[in-house]
């Protein structure tokens, strides 16, 4: 087994032939892809029953409460997250995370089935699902640069969001029809069988050495044995020594939380906002969504397809002012029709904007230090998303829906004056 979890920086992947002809469509890179987003379709049934379940068994503000509560520990455990990907190395992160989430499962499927499901055991559940993702988020942004050619890397990101989105979509309704047929004891067998799928698709993908040399401005070298590594904490303030250093590295962490703060109230608390004053209720909510989700879905495909080559800027700096366009229509606008217009166009220039980002991220990161970066980057979007929800709320109780548009939007067009004055941010390359 042990030769199985081998990685990209031990010596028998960089004694192997580069296979530069492996791109994002590969079998092998569609099969870990696949993987992905099996993975994914089980997260999101897993989520539908949780709150199907806690709604059924306590109040709507217990299950409120207790989804709230959920990501913090997710949020708490991410840079240690990343700096495990790092001292252990992704491929055997991702396994053992994926692994240890099965059990997890299981475990939960059997103590509903002999206790029921009280709602201690399904926070406690949701706990520790929300504490691995925090080991797994960071590896698996660590891990692709390795799987694909320098060239093909915004293409694989593109593949990769795609696999995610589809799972989501997938996943919301087998795991409602699941909870009717057996409850969510048996969604949480199906979403344990998700992560061996996903375990194993990982097992299968193959490091390419060439890729992760020419990613990373320091080349990858044979991992030190346990008694050479540094302390754990150590290297947790290393990764953020590092970003602090790394002056292009940190403002690209600055541009990424305020697009992110500058859309999660809208896509979250906005949108239900917008569609009751538009005159709809949960059904105008649902059908922007639905026009954001494939917005964003056109954009990875586009991506996929014709991928961004040399400069990222212009990319950027389109996307991003389009998001701030859409915010100010969504505050003018009083129809549904304009906002599922707005909120397609925000999709579409969201996974512009979100794929640029983490590939330039992948890019400028040194390999050995590639797995705190990214859970650093994870940790500035993930903890946007409270914080946009509790901004807009207030901004609209005192400002109004339009005001508070335009005032996110304006945070919009701070990320692009950052972009704009950077030297490096403006010649950026994807290439």
């Amino acid at each position: 087994m042990s030769d199985v979890l081998r990685d990209a920086d031990e010596p028998a992947i960089l004694d192997r032939p580069p296979m530069n002809e492996r791109g994002p469509l590969s079998p092998r890179y569609l099969a870990f892809v696949a993987g992905m987003g099996l993975s994914s379709l089980g997260d999101a049934a897993w989520y539908v029953a949780l709150t199907w379940t806690l709604t059924r068994v306590s109040s709507p503000a217990v299950a409120g409460a207790v989804l709230a509560l959920a990501g913090l520990p997710m949020l708490a455990a991410l840079l240690a997250g990343g700096a495990v990907a790092d001292r252990y190395g992704p491929r055997r992160v991702m396994v053992g995370t994926d692994l240890a989430r099965c059990g997890a499962m299981l475990a939960a499927a059997g103590t509903v089935a002999v206790i029921g499901p009280v709602v201690p055991l399904l926070v406690a559940v949701a706990a520790v699902l929300s504490l691995l993702n925090a080991y797994f988020v960071p590896a698996s942004g660590a891990l692709r640069p390795q799987l694909l050619p320098s060239r093909h890397l915004v293409r694989g990101n593109a593949a990769y969001l795609l696999g995610l989105r589809g799972g989501q979509a997938a996943g919301g309704p087998i795991g409602a029809a699941l909870v009717d047929v057996g409850g969510i004891a048996l969604v949480a067998c199906v979403n344990a069988v998700s992560f061996v799928g996903s375990a194993m698709a990982v097992l299968l993908s193959r490091p390419l050495a060439a890729a992760t040399a020419r990613l990373a401005p320091v080349a990858p070298a044979q991992r030190p044995p346990p008694e050479a590594r540094p302390p754990f904490f150590a290297q947790v303030r290393a990764g953020l020594r590092y970003i602090a250093r790394e002056r292009r590295l940190r403002l690209l962490m600055v541009v990424a939380g305020l697009v992110e703060l500058s859309n999660a109230g809208p896509l979250n608390i906005g949108v239900v906002l917008f569609a009751r004053s538009a005159g709809t209720a949960a059904s105008g909510t649902g059908l922007l969504l639905t026009a954001f989700t494939a917005g964003a879905t056109v954009s990875f495909l586009a991506t996929l397809i014709l991928p961004a080559r040399r400069r990222a800027a212009p990319r950027l700096v389109a996307g991003i002012l389009t998001q701030g366009a859409c915010l100010v229509t969504l505050g003018l606008a009083g129809s549904l029709s304009w906002g599922v217009a707005a909120y397609f166009i925000t999709g579409v220039s969201s996974g512009f904007v979100g794929i640029t980002l983490v590939s330039l991220v992948q890019r400028w990161s040194a390999t050995e230090l590639r797995g705190r970066v990214m859970s650093i980057q994870a940790l500035v979007i993930f903890a946007s998303v409270p914080l946009g929800n509790l901004a807009i709320g207030s901004l609209i109780e005192w400002f109004g829906v339009a005001v508070t548009m335009c005032a996110h939007a304006i945070l919009s067009c701070a990320a692009v004056a950052i972009v704009l004055a950077t030297p490096a941010l403006r010649g950026a390359r994807l290439d």
